[in-house]
């Protein structure tokens, strides 16, 4: 006598088997779409499909189809028989995030039977990445980061993008951790202008951010000055006299120095 067995890997399958254990023949119908992402909030419609000879032997057709969705039955309200061997579903609200949906029969009038299985994954289309900057730390490759807008629930790529006028770099990719910077392979050429901008892609769209041009050494930002030593003017003894090491960018920029101090017992720098 013929059994019935259910098999779970990504997707739900039912197989018929031969007296011959383990001897696995192909399922009784399929789900249209397979792997599907929806919009959240948005309407979404599952056909099931029936095979011919699934149907000879336990005697039903499409109308004999119910639908779950994680081990809940839908209401018969949203199926629609569309033909001996098909049947749909409809959800006019996809609000749950991962949803099982599967396709069953009832067969000999009481044993309810899966046919197959799919999992809804919902989430949103990426926003416009905004308020997109960069900077270029001295010694250092150029940084940029950028506002990615809100939560998709999907994974979500984000790909910095960069230019001259006659020459495209390499694409800097985000890492899972950082989604919303990334830090270029190329070292910054100075005194040429760079266009720059950021794609954000999932399985539901693509959006580009503006585009911003600048020339890197106006994103410069040095170092601070280092061994700063403080002693007494030898002109004078009232006058304190500053030295420290400078930035080495100070020979392609000129720099600004600005000198704070404050008394022993006060919090107020001046």
């Amino acid at each position: 006598m013929l059994t019935l067995q259910t098999w779970i890997v990504h997707v739900l399958f039912i197989f018929f088997t031969t007296e011959s254990v383990g001897e696995l023949l192909e399922p009784c119908g399929y789900i249209k779409p397979e792997s599907p992402v929806v919009q959240l909030g948005s309407n979404f419609t599952a056909v099931c499909v029936l095979k011919e000879k699934c149907m000879d032997y336990f005697h039903v057709n499409a109308s004999y189809i119910f639908w779950k969705t994680n081990h809940l039955t839908v209401p018969k309200e949203q199926y629609t028989t569309i033909n001996k061997t098909a049947s749909s579903v409809t959800f006019t609200d996809t609000s749950s995030l991962n949803t099982q949906l599967t396709c069953n029969i009832r067969t000999f009038g009481q044993i309810d039977q899966n046919v197959y299985g799919i999992r809804i994954i919902s989430g949103l289309p990426p926003e416009k990445p905004k308020n997109l900057s960069c900077i270029v730390n001295e010694g250092k490759k150029m940084m940029c980061q950028w506002d990615p807008g809100r939560e998709t629930y999907l994974e979500t790529n984000f790909t910095l993008k960069s230019e001259w006028a006659t020459e495209k770099f390499a694409d800097c990719k985000t890492k899972r951790d950082t989604p919303t910077s990334c830090t270029v392979d190329y070292s910054p050429v100075y005194f040429v202008n760079t266009e720059v901008w950021v794609e954000a892609e999932n399985a539901l769209g693509k959006v580009t951010s503006d585009h911003i041009n600048f020339d890197p050494v106006d994103k410069v930002k040095p170092n601070p000055p280092h061994n700063l030593s403080v002693s007494n003017s030898e002109e004078l003894s009232s006058i304190l006299k500053l030295t420290w090491i400078n930035s080495s960018i100070q020979d392609f920029i000129r720099l600004k120095y600005n000198i704070q101090y404050r008394t022993r017992d006060s919090s107020v720098w001046n």
